[in-house]
C-alpha cells in the first residue's frame, strides 16, 4: 500500500489541484492501517471481544468513507483534466487543422499564381524571340537587300568605267592621229615656207621662222602630254574596274615569302637612291594572293618613290597577330604625309605635297578598295618630314560580298 501511495504522490507532484487533494489521503490510509493492526493483534492475542469491539466503534468505516471520498474528488479532477486536455487538444487540433488547411490554400494559391506567371512568362518570352526572330529575318533580309543593291551598284560603276574608258579612248586615238598629223603638216608647212623665205629674204625671217615653229613643237608636245596623261588614267581606270569585278579566292599565303619577293621587285630602284628595305618575319594568313601583292606592291612603290635625298632611306616591313586578325605595317622615313591629308590620299586621282614624281592619284584608292573587299581596313599615320606608316589589317577569315561565304 505505502509504495502504491508514494508512486501516486508522485505522479500528482506537478499538479497543484491533485496534490493538495491527495494531502488528506495518506493521513487516512495511515490511520486506517493502523485501525486494522490493531484490530488484526487482539484477535492473534485471543482478545476476539476486544477486535469486535474495535470494529463496532465504525471509526475503519469511517476512514473507508474518507478515503473513498478523497480518491473519488481526485477521479473527478482527474476527469475534469482529461476533458479539459481533450477540449484543449481539440481546440489544438481544430487550429493546427485549419493552419494547415490555410497553408495548402496558401500553397495551392501560390502554386497556381506560379504556374500562371511561369506561362505568362512563357508567353512572353515566346513572344519575343518569336519577334526577335521576325527582326533578324527582317534584318538578314535588309542586309541582303542592301548587299544586293551594292552589288549591283558597284557592277554599274564598274561597266560605266568600262564603256567611258572605251568612249574616252576613242577620241583619244583621233587625237592622238591628228597629232600625228600636225607633225607632218608643221615639216610641210616649214619646208614651204622655207622656200618662200629663200625666194624673199627678209631680215628678220629666220628668227621668226624659228620662234614660230618653237611655238607649235610646244603646242604639239603639251597635246602629247595631255593624251599620255589621259591614256594613263584611262588605264588605272580600267584596271580598277577589272580589278573590282575578279573574284577573289582565298588560299594560305606566306606573307614573308611574299612580301620579299614584292621587295625584291622594287630593290634595284632603292639602291640606286641609297635606301634599304628590311622585311621582318610576317605572319600567315587566308586571303587573295594577288590581292595582298598588289596592295604591298603599291605601299613599297609609293615608300621608294617618295624617300628624302638629305638622309638614308630605311623601308620595314613588320607585322602582327591578333585574336581574329592580322596586322601589317609598312614603315618609312621618306617625306611624309600631312596629317591633314590622312584620309585625302585615299581617294581616287587624289595627291598630297609636291607634284615631282610620277603618279596619278590612283595607287593609295586601289590599295584601299582591294583591303576592304579582304574584309579588312587601313590607316596612315604620318608627319610631314618624318616618314608613313601603313598599317594594313586582314581578318583571318573574309566574307566575300560576291558569293556571301566565309573563306578561311
Amino acid at each position: 500500500m505505502l509504495p502504491a501511495l508514494a508512486e501516486i504522490e508522485a505522479a500528482v507532484a506537478s499538479n497543484p489541484v491533485q496534490r493538495e487533494a491527495f494531502a488528506p489521503l495518506k493521513p487516512q490510509v495511515n490511520e486506517k492501517l493502523d485501525e486494522l493492526r490493531e484490530t488484526i493483534r487482539r484477535y492473534d492475542t485471543g482478545d476476539t471481544a476486544g477486535a469486535i469491539a474495535i470494529f463496532k466503534t465504525g471509526a475503519g468505516r469511517q476512514y473507508m468513507e474518507n478515503i473513498r471520498g478523497i480518491v473519488e474528488r481526485m477521479q473527478e479532477e482527474v476527469e475534469r483534466q482529461l476533458a479539459r486536455d481533450s477540449a484543449q487538444f481539440q481546440q489544438t487540433t481544430r487550429i493546427v487543422l485549419a493552419a494547415e488547411l490555410s497553408g495548402m490554400a496558401l500553397i495551392v494559391a501560390v502554386a497556381l499564381m506560379s504556374f500562371l506567371l511561369s506561362r505568362r512568362s512563357i508567353r512572353d518570352m515566346e513572344t519575343a524571340q518569336q519577334e526577335l526572330r521576325d527582326n533578324n529575318a527582317a534584318l538578314e533580309s535588309r542586309v541582303a537587300e542592301r548587299t544586293q543593291h551594292l552589288l549591283d551598284a558597284n557592277n554599274e560603276i564598274q561597266s560605266f568605267a568600262s564603256i567611258v574608258s572605251h568612249d574616252l579612248r576613242s577620241p583619244l586615238v583621233n587625237i592622238m592621229g591628228f597629232t600625228s598629223e600636225l607633225e607632218t603638216f608643221r615639216k610641210d608647212m616649214f619646208e614651204r615656207l622655207a622656200a618662200l623665205r629663200a625666194q624673199a629674204p627678209g631680215p628678220h625671217a629666220d628668227n621668226d621662222d624659228a620662234a614660230l615653229g618653237g611655238e607649235f613643237d610646244e603646242a604639239v608636245d603639251f597635246i602629247k602630254g595631255s593624251i599620255a596623261k589621259m591614256d594613263r588614267l584611262i588605264n588605272a581606270i580600267l584596271v580598277i574596274s577589272r580589278e573590282g569585278s575578279r573574284n577573289l579566292r582565298a588560299e594560305p599565303v606566306d606573307m614573308t615569302a611574299l612580301v620579299r619577293a614584292v621587295a625584291n621587285g622594287h630593290m634595284h630602284r632603292a639602291l640606286e637612291i641609297g635606301a634599304e628595305i628590311i622585311v621582318e618575319p610576317l605572319p600567315f594568313v587566308a586571303t587573295d594572293r594577288l590581292a595582298v601583292e598588289q596592295i604591298f606592291s603599291n605601299l613599297l612603290d609609293n615608300a621608294v618613290k617618295f624617300m628624302r635625298t638629305d638622309v638614308p632611306g630605311r623601308i620595314h616591313v613588320k607585322g602582327r597577330e591578333m585574336p581574329s586578325s592580322v596586322g601589317y605595317e609598312v614603315m618609312d622615313n621618306g617625306r611624309g604625309i600631312d596629317p591633314k591629308d590622312a584620309e585625302r590620299v585615299f581617294e581616287l586621282f587624289r595627291r598630297s605635297g609636291m607634284r615631282d614624281r610620277q603618279g596619278e592619284g590612283i595607287g593609295l584608292a586601289h590599295v584601299r578598295a582591294l583591303v576592304r573587299r579582304l574584309g579588312g581596313s587601313i590607316r596612315l599615320a604620318s608627319e610631314l618630314g618624318q616618314g608613313c606608316t601603313f598599317t594594313v589589317i586582314l581578318p583571318k577569315g573574309w566574307i566575300d560580298l560576291s558569293t556571301n561565304q566565309k573563306q578561311q
